[in-house]
């Protein structure tokens, strides 16, 4: 009994395995006297190995069993990564099977299959950053920004002061939307340390599947809605925007709340806030009321925008 308790099913060495064979079969030695001989092993493990014929001696394949064959090959994996890099680049965000389509590799295989690569180059699916986090010094100069308000009673600067709320918006027309539903854009195919490379961060993406581009200056009065919607395809410069402030301020000055005053409100775009836009604002008297840096909650077009996007 106690013997029998000690015996264990340990993996039977090719020696063993043929010696008990031999002890069986030629020497007709009866099981229960092999188990009394070799008590390491169980009677199981030994009645097996007692039993088999010489040419049928099976070989433990588990050691040379690499699984399955691959179903992309070390071509096809290299194709992925390119195009993974051209997809970030042209449209940003896009779904696995976008990515399988233009790679040119089999689509019916599954997206699994194609994540386990990308996670095999390095190539995780993490939270695209966000620009600038709130420092301590701007943190004080909300502060100040506050007080400063205060004083200059705040609810009639917001809605009789400032003439209109100026930004820019643009999107693309989708031709697939159902592909970038399936991708979100706060998300990208990116490596950990990669996270402030191109189309890695999520202020400023401007992207979609497909189309034309469509740029716009919007600039929004309290209780007169759109003062101005004018689009651009130029790229945003301060020597442009310059450009764009004598064409078209002053019509939007004479649609706001106070026609007479010209103080408006607008973030802290570098083109919008350059040397040559800010003269072209003193030659048309027009005020900038400057807010913060890293506070788009301050502008209230922004929220607007956000619930434009949200319906």
């Amino acid at each position: 009994m106690h013997l029998q308790m000690g015996r264990q099913n340990k993996k039977m060495p090719l020696e063993v395995s043929v010696r008990l064979r031999y002890l069986h079969q030629d020497q007709r030695i009866k099981v229960s006297e092999l188990v009394k001989r070799y008590p390491k092993y169980s009677k199981s493990n030994i009645y097996i190995h007692a039993k088999l014929p010489d040419e049928a001696r099976k070989i433990d394949c588990r050691t040379f069993n690499k699984g399955r064959p691959k179903l992309l090959t070390i071509r096809d994996e290299r194709k992925i990564i390119r195009t993974l890099l051209l997809l970030r680049e042209t449209l940003g965000s896009f779904s696995i099977k976008k990515l399988k389509v233009e790679s040119g590799v089999d689509v019916n295989i599954s997206d699994n299959t194609v994540r386990r690569v990308l996670n095999r180059y390095g190539y995780k699916y993490l939270q695209s950053r966000k620009k600038g986090l709130l420092s301590k010094k701007d943190a004080r100069n909300r502060l100040l920004f506050a007080r400063k308000v205060k004083r200059l009673h705040a609810k009639d600067i917001w809605i009789n002061g400032i003439g209109f709320y100026f930004d820019g918006a643009s999107w693309t027309h989708k031709t697939y939307p159902y592909d970038q539903a399936r991708s979100t854009t706060t998300m990208a195919w990116r490596r950990k340390s990669k996270g402030s490379c191109l189309k890695c961060t999520t202020k400023g993406k401007k992207e979609g599947s497909g189309g034309k581009m469509v740029k716009v200056f919007v600039a929004i009065a309290h209780s007169h809605g759109a003062v101005m919607c004018e689009q651009y395809k130029e790229k945003l410069t301060g020597e442009f925007f310059a450009k764009f402030i004598k064409e078209h301020f002053q019509n939007a000055f004479g649609k706001d709340n106070s026609p007479t005053g010209k103080l408006f409100l607008q973030d802290g775009d570098p083109s919008q806030n350059s040397h040559k836009a800010k003269s072209a604002m003193l030659d048309i008297g027009a005020q900038l009321f400057a807010i913060p840096p890293r506070s788009p909650d301050i502008n209230p077009i922004e929220n607007f925008f956000h619930l434009i996007k949200k319906n």
